[in-house]
């Protein structure tokens, strides 16, 4: 069953690879937080990897899944609310939307930890990061609700929100089920890894495009 994952992870790892050479290639200088995000991912997906196909090493790091997937939420939030920052361009608000936000998002994930807080690590994690998950999707309706407004709204931005939310989205589902039943796990982290491997296309073809050619 451990080799049904190899095609998702490796789609998931070449896409990663993909994304951060098109962004090196120019737009990663505008779009800074997600160069960051991408490479984090990266990084943390081939250590993911690594510990899931080796026994001996998943026993020495049973919690980097976690740490890895806390780094990423962080990620998240600050890159869905400098997207936010970015699509309001000249907005005199902006500067006081953001600092809401960060509040909001600061105050959501303690919180968060403090409710979900159990004896059983992994399904306080697990709960956790399904709760993140959800202030990450409303984080990106209120980016999404910015760029419906704008009338010239960039496309890359557009397909940006939407990779997010796709990904935000399935993850919120994919740790619900697998808190519902120990039997969902399977179905849980096939919808998590699914999500992420339609996000990181949709983010792929935002960015492959080389500037000035035809979208």
């Amino acid at each position: 069953m451990i080799w049904f994952w190899t095609i998702p992870i490796a789609a998931g790892i070449t896409l990663q690879v993909l994304i951060l050479a098109s962004l090196l290639r120019g737009p990663g200088r505008r779009f800074r937080v997600f160069f960051v995000y991408m490479t984090a991912l990266l990084l943390i997906t081939i250590v993911d990897t690594a510990v899931f196909y080796d026994p001996e090493i998943s026993k020495r790091m049973s919690r980097f899944y976690w740490m890895g997937d806390v780094i990423l939420q962080a990620l998240v939030f600050v890159l869905v609310i400098s997207l936010v920052h970015w699509g309001m361009g000249a907005n005199p608000g902006r500067a006081a939307t953001r600092r809401w936000l960060v509040a909001g998002a600061i105050l959501f994930t303690a919180v968060s930890a403090v409710l979900t807080r159990g004896p059983l690590f992994g399904m306080w994690m697990t709960k956790l990061s399904r709760n993140l998950g959800f202030c990450a999707v409303l984080l990106n309706l209120v980016l999404w609700a910015v760029l419906i407004r704008n009338r010239h709204a960039d496309r890359t931005l557009l397909l940006l929100s939407g990779g997010l939310g796709i990904e935000m989205a399935g993850k919120a589902i994919g740790h619900s089920l697998r808190e519902i039943s120990r039997s969902l796990w399977l179905t849980g982290n096939l919808v998590i890894v699914l999500a992420n491997v339609a996000a990181l296309y949709i983010w792929w073809e935002a960015f492959r495009r080389k500037p000035g050619q035809a979208r």
